[in-house]
C-alpha cells in the first residue's frame, strides 16, 4: 500500500515555474486588457448615433 502517493500524475512533466513579472502579465494585465478591448468595442457599437438632418425624401415641410 503506498501512503506516500507522488503529486505528479502519471505522463505529466512539470515545467518551469512563471516569474512575478510572468504571473502578473497573464493573470492580471491580458485579461484587464481583454475586457477594456471588448467594453470599447460593445460602446461603440451601441453608442447613441448623431441626429441626421431629415431627409426632403422622409419628411414633408
Amino acid at each position: 500500500m503506498h501512503l506516500l502517493m507522488s503529486s505528479v500524475e502519471d505522463g505529466t512533466v512539470a515545467g518551469q515555474g512563471l516569474s512575478a513579472i510572468q504571473t502578473v502579465i497573464t493573470f492580471i494585465v491580458i485579461p484587464v486588457a481583454l475586457f477594456v478591448v471588448i467594453a470599447g468595442l460593445s460602446w461603440f457599437g451601441s453608442a447613441p448615433r448623431k441626429a441626421k438632418s431629415q431627409s426632403s425624401i422622409t419628411s414633408i415641410d
